[in-house]
């Protein structure tokens, strides 16, 4: 470059354009021409690029303040002189070269404030190109110049690959996206070193080992509603994509197949159920990329996770504001727009935690936010999460999130927390015991489990089971019977028993940091918080301690001592501080109302959902008289409310679990609504907030359903399958007689929270099922088919989020006839499926091939059939001795070049075919009985082939186009055209 600059130095080069410097080499017109066509050719892709900003971020903008702006910037550059001295001085860097224009050459004056952001656009996109060439022009006498001109078609082909590196100034990247990849892979590093650890909760703070999440987190169960018409978009093909159900359906499986079948999932889970564990585990695993199975696709993601504890009032947080929360740190060091770009391209993955946590008046807010991140960055990913008395399953459905709700551990949820529990406390600095009793302690509690059911039935959650797991350590005593025991004794073990075995003497007695905590829990709850800042604890601290005479520290110092000794409050980021679990302070606020004697003020709030769990302990706390009168003002407003009326009342039946002494009167009051409005539910939705009583609403059930409706009689099955109590089980063995489906379908989803050998031999060994047939999700009830003597038909659908079968999981089951599976990584022969030959339904995924292929002809039976894999498939042949299918799907089709073995497939009404595929068929014959097409990818060559193959299609559905146009499609009727995602502007056939 150096050498080309210097021979121009001494020529016109002030006036000359380049291709003119250049030209002046040259000697003959032919190679001149070449040369003018060479940069003709930089000149059209300088044009390219600038046309996408025109056409999207200034489309508005006039065309004479269009031309005065690309005109500034070429006058711009036309008056610098571009000397090699120059050039080197810039280190023939774009940017640089364009802040040295603007400091010689000030923008032109009168350019209305978008005409100035075009001109700063097309100026720093102009000098990026500018030195991309000249670097690139050879340093070549005359004669080789000539020469390397003549190759023109490589150096335009080199040409075209460099500038293609060149950073794009766009709407989305004004300075560009060179350091784009740099702070990406720093902020991932963050997030996994800061993210990647949960409190092992049950020990006290100084005692917490950084345990990580891959080794803590636990897969949990959800259940979720599967609607046909939600806008939700799925990435990937999962075990329901293809199901031909109906509109909409209830599923249950775990919460990572659930949430990995959508874009935009809503979590809703009750207090400890772990959601927020959840949310983080996504974080570490999006900045790891290891995610697996369902959640492969996430493995591009940049997560960012918003807390909005931290933004219970002000302004939530714009997209440039997100780092604010991740990464306070370097959050000034951001490239400008880069989580933009994020969530613009898709590779954005934002995890909003807590809109429980906020207080009601705010969450019209909060939907009209998360609705405009939604509408905003259609591609982005997004998990939000609520309590679900804040917010109804539906809250989000408009914006097309797929709601799921965290289920109640069943009983191999809560063996293998325990298990990890006592795995991870071996990493704990120090243990109320020796390390090597851990392995009995642990047996002792599965003993414990095993022989009190309520203990299992209290161990609901993964907060509380970790509440037993830590007091079954620190206490050889019985483990407690009910919630408010449990968190007495943890508080107590806590604050109190570990300081006292070591011997270390604390500044505050155990009475005096409980007055001290109670205070604090109530502030916050009474400002509808759930933290605060240091400074401010410090204040409720200090105001606090002239009520007690016998505390003579400071108030920063006995802040310190809480934080650091107590297990309970904790300082999560320097500056901020809050209590370890919500749970926590609303057991402790509970506490302080029921000291204060702040009984109205509760009444007072008891339509507020944030407020159902203190009010509910405090009736546990309360004296008789003040549980009366709380009890009494919350029926009374009951009546005076209607539209409150509901959640008034399931409060009120909630307060029986923990009151202690009730005046018979307002007992009687309290059953008599239960029993009029409440018991039995009329829907699944009253069902799962019958949950909140516990199982003393089992007492108010019906013996039998039959005089029930089948919605009313099918959430009553669930409503007592949810206490997992017992006493349920006598209830359900009656219900079981009832034919009807629904009721017959949520008795086969209770199975998993009983005993499953049990369940089995008294509830549903004479059950008619549904007409015959039980879809079972779970690999551990297996083992008991066999005991249900009216099966006749076996669906396996089993669950993946503990482990991926291997086919030969089928081997020995009766009377199977659907298999749903997702599948180990590897090669899968498919011989298995022979020894069953009632199979009419094969749906497979997650394998890398399959093998044996043949063995398919010999299921006479199989109409639905669905096989996905990882690796290409090589063929397609073997379909041909398939005539019979209504359904089929498949991917990985890019190497198929001729699908005419489907031309005798006479039966076949949808075709979903995921991947890219060009429906070229050597035979050219139709496929007239098609009527429903889904494809993952199609582009015009697949479109021109669709009205001939598929003349009586009535359902299209794209995944993605890469067609330029639709107009093929015009010689179809059909009734409904899905593209999801285009990469051109599309419009209708």
């Amino acid at each position: 470059m150096t050498a080309w600059l210097r021979r121009h130095r001494a020529r016109q080069q002030r006036t000359a354009s380049l291709a003119e410097l250049a030209a002046a080499e040259l000697a003959g017109p032919v190679q001149r021409d070449k040369l003018n066509r060479l940069l003709g050719n930089v000149g059209g892709q300088v044009a390219e690029r600038l046309e996408l900003v025109l056409a999207t971020r200034f489309k508005s903008l006039p065309g004479n303040e269009i031309a005065a702006a690309l005109a500034g910037a070429g006058d711009a550059l036309a008056e610098v002189e571009l000397t090699d001295e120059l050039l080197f001085a810039v280190d023939a860097d774009g940017d640089k070269l364009a802040a040295h224009v603007r400091s010689v050459r000030p923008p032109p004056s009168g350019l209305a404030e978008p005409a100035a952001q075009l001109y700063d656009i097309a100026l720093d996109q102009s000098c990026r190109y500018l030195t991309q060439v000249i670097q690139h022009l050879p340093a070549l006498p005359p004669r080789a110049l000539a020469e390397t001109l003549s190759r023109l078609t490589t150096q335009t082909a080199q040409l075209d690959e460099l500038l293609a590196r060149v950073p794009r100034s766009t709407l989305h990247a004004p300075r560009g996206t060179r350091h784009d990849a740099e702070f990406t892979a720093a902020y991932l590093r963050h997030i996994e070193s800061t993210l990647d650890s949960v409190l092992l909760l049950g020990l006290a703070t100084h005692e917490q080992p950084k345990l990580a999440l891959s080794m803590a987190y636990l897969s949990l169960s959800v259940s979720s509603t599967l609607d046909r018409r939600s806008r939700s978009t799925r990435r990937r093909p999962d075990r329901h994509w293809f199901a031909e159900t109906g509109e909409e359906t209830t599923s249950t499986g775990r919460v990572e197949a659930a949430i990995g079948a959508a874009d935009r999932s809503f979590v809703r889970g009750e207090a400890g159920s772990g959601k927020t564990t959840l949310l983080h585990w996504l974080a570490v695993t999006a900045a790891r990329a290891a995610f697996t199975e369902q959640l492969a696709d996430w493995n591009s993601c940049v997560p960012f996770v918003i807390r909005l504890r931290a933004h219970a009032t002000g302004e939530l947080p714009r997209p440039e504001q997100f780092l604010r929360d991740a990464w306070p740190s370097r959050a000034a060091e951001m490239p400008e727009l880069w989580v933009h770009r994020r969530l613009d391209e898709g590779s954005a993955l934002l995890l909003v935690d807590g809109v429980d946590e906020v207080p009601a008046a705010r969450r019209p807010q909060v939907h009209a936010w998360l609705a405009e991140l939604a509408r905003e960055f259609p591609q982005a990913r997004i998990v939000v999460t609520a309590r679900p008395a804040a917010a109804e399953a539906k809250w989000l459905a408009a914006e097309g999130f797929a709601a799921v709700t965290l289920e109640p551990m069943n009983r191999e949820d809560l063996d293998q927390f325990v298990a990890r529990w006592h795995e991870a406390a071996h990493r704990a600095h120090s243990l109320p015991c020796d390390p090597a009793e851990l392995p009995a302690a642990q047996r002792r509690l599965r003993n414990q489990f095993a022989s009190r059911p309520h203990l299992r039935t209290l161990a609901a959650n993964p907060l509380l089971a970790a509440m037993l797991c830590a007091l079954n350590l620190d206490q050889a005593t019985e483990l407690p019977r009910n919630r408010m025991e449990l968190y007495r004794r943890a508080l107590e073990m806590l604050l109190e028993t570990r300081d006292v075995k070591r011997g270390i003497a604390g500044m505050l007695d155990v009475a005096q940091k409980r007055v001290l905590l109670r205070d604090l829990a109530w502030r916050l709850t009474e400002a509808n918080r759930i933290e605060l800042s240091r400074s401010r604890a410090e204040e409720h601290v200090a105001r606090k301690l002239p009520a007690m005479p016998n505390v003579t520290e400071s108030a920063d110092r006995i802040l310190d001592h809480l934080l650091e000794r107590s297990g309970v409050l904790r300082e999560p980021v320097p500056g901020t501080v809050d209590f370890v679990h919500r749970t926590f302070q609303e057991y402790l606020a509970a506490s302080e109302a029921t000291e204060q004697g702040r009984i109205e003020k509760l009444a007072s709030q008891a339509h507020l959902d944030v407020w159902w769990e203190t009010i509910v302990m405090a009736c546990g706390h309360a004296k008789r008289t003040q549980a009366d009168l709380l009890l009494t003002e919350i029926l009374d407003r009951a009546a005076g409310e209607p539209r409150r009326a509901r959640h008034l009342r399931l409060l009120a039946a909630a307060c029986l679990e923990t009151v202690e002494e009730l005046d018979p009167a307002v007992r009687a009051r309290v059953d008599s609504l239960i029993e009029q409005h409440l018991v039995p539910p009329r829907s699944v939705r009253e069902a799962g907030s019958l949950a909140a009583i516990g199982h003393r609403v089992l007492r108010y059930f019906p013996s039998t359903v039959d005089e029930l409706s089948e919605a009313s009689a099918a959430a009553t099955v669930r409503a007592a399958a949810f206490t997992e109590n017992q006493e349920a089980l006598a209830l359900l063995r009656g219900y079981a007689r009832d034919p009807r489906h629904r009721v017959q379908e949520e008795l086969a989803q209770a199975w998993r929270y009983f005993e499953p050998q049990r369940y089995a031999e008294e509830v549903l060994a004479e059950a008619p099922l549904r007409d015959g047939v039980i879809r079972v999700r779970d690999e551990h009830l297996l083992p008991f088919v066999d005991r249900l003597t009216r099966l006749r038909s076996l669906w396996l659908d089993l669950d993946s989020g503990r482990r991926l079968a291997p086919l030969d999981i089928i081997t020995g089951l009766p009377k199977l006839t659907a298999v749903n599976l997702e599948l180990q990584h590897e090669t899968v022969d498919l011989e298995p499926l022979a020894e069953h030959p009632l199979l009419h339904t094969v749906h497979l995924f997650s394998t890398a091939g399959y093998q044996r292929h043949d063995v398919l002809a010999r299921l006479p039976e199989l109409v639905h059939l669905a096989l996905f894999q990882y690796e290409p498939m090589a063929d397609i042949r073997f379909l041909r001795a398939l005539p019979n299918l209504l359904t089929l799907s498949l991917d990985q089709l890019e190497q198929i070049d001729d699908y005419s073995p489907l031309d005798d497939m006479n039966s076949l009404r949808s075709l979903n075919l995921w991947s890219r595929v060009s429906l070229a068929s050597s035979s050219g014959r139709a496929w007239p009985s098609i009527r429903r097409l889904v494809l993952g990818e199609a582009g015009s060559d697949a479109l021109e082939r669709i009205p001939d193959l598929l003349p009586n299609l009535e359902i299209l559905i794209i995944d993605r186009c890469t067609a330029r146009t639709l107009a093929p499609l015009e010689r179809l009727s059909l009734r409904k055209l899905d593209i999801r995602r285009s990469d051109h502007n599309l419009g209708s056939p």
